[in-house]
């Protein structure tokens, strides 16, 4: 059965409701956790992956969303970060960065 594409919102809404989860990064769950954010995240756009910093600076994480080298999906990941909720916890960054 096809699942419905997630609009932005939708995505950072959900993201949101269960960022606690992504801030903590349990090692026990990390095959849960992953699968659930890459299941959601394909369903707002199928090219896009995501990283998480390990450190965690200034009480913060960085959250990465990028194409994976998949240029057609450039857009897609520019949108998907400026729509970004502002998360207490999380820097959300376009593209791996130098």
């Amino acid at each position: 059965m096809f699942k419905r594409k997630l609009t932005a919102k939708e995505f950072w809404t959900w993201f949101e409701q269960n960022c606690e989860d992504y801030f903590q990064l349990d090692k026990d769950k990390y095959g849960i956790l992953f699968n659930r954010l890459a299941s959601k995240l394909s369903r707002y756009h199928p090219d896009l992956v995501f990283e998480f910093n390990a450190e965690i600076d200034k009480g913060r994480r960085e959250s990465i969303i990028r194409a994976d080298g998949i240029t057609s999906a450039f857009p897609a990941v520019m949108r998907l970060v400026e729509a970004a909720l502002p998360l207490e916890k999380f820097n959300v960054i376009a593209f791996r960065q130098r």
